[in-house]
């Protein structure tokens, strides 16, 4: 539960967590500039020794940007080469853009070869190839110390924002729906174990709404709150989270 509630209390954007005790880094609000960021944790990973690696993960829409290229350079330098797993989610959209008015490669791995970056494509609405996809991929980083890079197949069934409209997208294939059929088809669950699960969830998300809007209205001098980690040696202000001495 603490893991959880630092996941709940980190202060940035939508969805823009991080976890120390997980290991989860903060991720920039800036479009993938993750990405440029990502050699920097490798680079420590390898000093340090073992075998950790680094996940870092973006849009095919982003992968135009320089960033993209700043990642396969400094993970490929010739003796400098970096534990970089380089996770691309490819929608075929960049907000409004549709990507192959973009795109002149076939797929987005294509342009790793330059670097000699091995890569893969896999369906991301299919969890098991991805699970399976996913630790071929650290494998390989984790034994070669070498970047590896997976493209990611998905559908887009909402807009990426209010900007590009945020409207169900019914001819994009549900992944839910999808693998629930195969798990019943396959034996694994019923029609009626689905409905159940998807009750259970439906509850807790109501419940979880139903407390956040109970919360109480944050005040004028809490501004501040939440900016910094707790320091155990912040003796001035214990608990405030500004990072004052």
């Amino acid at each position: 539960m603490e893991d959880l509630r630092d996941l709940r209390d980190a202060k940035d954007d939508s969805h823009h967590y991080a976890c120390r005790n997980w290991n989860v880094a903060p991720v920039s609000s800036v479009i993938e500039l993750q990405f440029s960021m990502a050699p920097g944790t490798a680079l420590v990973q390898k000093r340090r020794g073992g075998d950790g690696i680094t996940i870092v993960v973006g849009g095919e829409a982003g992968t135009a940007e320089g960033d993209f290229a700043t990642c396969m350079v400094w993970s490929t330098r010739p003796g400098n080469e970096l534990p970089v797993l380089m996770i691309v989610m490819n929608n075929r959209w960049g907000i409004s853009t549709p990507a192959e008015t973009q795109h002149g490669e076939r797929h987005v791995i294509d342009r790793g070869k330059g670097f000699g970056i091995p890569g893969e494509v896999v369906d991301g609405n299919d969890p098991v190839a991805s699970w399976y996809a996913v630790r071929r991929a650290m494998d390989y980083c984790r034994q070669e110390r070498r970047p590896y890079m997976l493209e990611v197949m998905v559908s887009r069934l909402y807009g990426h924002s209010s900007s590009s409209g945020a409207q169900r997208v019914k001819s994009e294939e549900d992944c839910i729906a999808l693998f629930e059929q195969k798990l019943i088809d396959n034996g694994v669950l019923t029609p009626a174990e689905c409905e159940s699960v998807h009750r259970e969830a439906e509850e807790e998300v109501a419940a979880a709404s139903a407390e956040a809007a109970n919360d109480p209205r944050p005040k004028p001098e809490d501004v501040e709150k939440f900016t910094y980690a707790d320091s155990k040696v912040d003796r001035v202000y214990p608990g405030d989270y500004t990072g004052l001495p």
